[in-house]
C-alpha cells in the first residue's frame, strides 16, 4: 500500500511535502474538476468519498490562449495546469501534467510518482484546484533567462483513501496572501512549459 501522499500544489516543486492530520479540504476557485462541487451534478459528476473516487470528471482541455506568449498566455497555461493537477489527483491520470512539466523538476515527478502508485494500490484521492495568480505586468526572466514571474498560489487541500476506503491523509487547503511563489516556465515551439516554482517568503 502507497505511504503518504505528497501535499499537491506548484509549491511542491520547492519540495513542499508537509502534511497534517486535521482539518476539513476547502473549496477553491471555481472550475469544472473541482472537488468541492455537489456530490452529483447535472452532468454526471460526482466527488471522491469513503465510497469511491470520483465520478465522470471532466477531462480538461488547453485554451488557444494557454499557447500565446504573453502575460495573457501565461497566466492560461497556469489555470490549465492547475486544472491538470485537481484532475490527476481526482482521476489518477497524470498524463496531462508529465507532457505540461519539464523532466527536471524532480519534486514534480515524485508528485506525480506518488499519484500514480497510490492508484495503482486501489486507492484514490481528491483535491480542491489550486490558484496560481500572476502579479507581474510583464513576464521578467531569472538568471537562466526562463520567463519567471511572481505569482500568488492558493494551496489545493487533500484528501485521500485507501483501497479499503480508509482515509489516511487529510490536509487543508492555504489561501495567504503572502503565500507568493516565483514560477520558472519556458516557452519553446510554441508552447509553455512549467519548470519549477521557488517561494518568495519561505522561512
Amino acid at each position: 500500500m502507497s505511504a503518504v501522499l505528497l501535499a499537491g500544489g506548484v509549491l511542491t516543486g520547492c519540495g513542499d511535502t508537509s502534511t497534517n492530520d486535521d482539518g476539513d479540504a476547502s473549496p477553491g476557485s471555481a472550475s469544472p474538476t473541482e472537488s468541492a462541487s455537489a456530490s452529483a451534478s447535472a452532468d454526471g459528476y460526482m466527488e471522491a468519498s469513503a465510497e469511491g473516487p470520483a465520478q465522470n470528471v471532466p477531462k480538461p482541455s488547453k485554451p488557444a490562449l494557454a499557447d500565446e506568449e504573453s502575460v495573457e498566455g501565461a497566466q492560461a497555461f497556469l489555470d490549465y495546469l492547475s486544472d491538470a493537477r485537481v484532475y490527476a489527483w481526482q482521476t489518477g491520470d497524470t498524463s496531462i501534467l508529465r507532457d505540461i512539466t519539464a523532466p527536471a523538476c524532480d519534486f514534480c515527478l515524485e508528485e506525480y510518482d506518488a499519484i500514480d502508485e497510490h492508484y495503482a494500490d486501489g486507492g484514490w484521492a481528491t483535491a480542491t484546484r489550486e490558484t496560481i495568480t500572476i502579479l507581474d505586468d510583464d513576464l521578467p526572466t531569472d538568471e537562466y533567462g526562463f520567463p519567471a514571474p511572481k505569482v500568488h498560489v492558493t494551496l489545493p487541500g487533500i484528501k485521500a483513501w485507501n483501497q479499503d476506503g480508509d482515509l489516511t491523509q487529510e490536509e487543508d487547503e492555504i489561501n495567504d496572501p503572502q503565500n507568493e511563489a516565483i514560477m520558472h516556465l519556458n516557452f519553446m515551439d510554441g508552447e509553455w512549459e512549467y519548470v519549477y516554482a521557488t517561494p518568495v517568503n519561505a522561512g
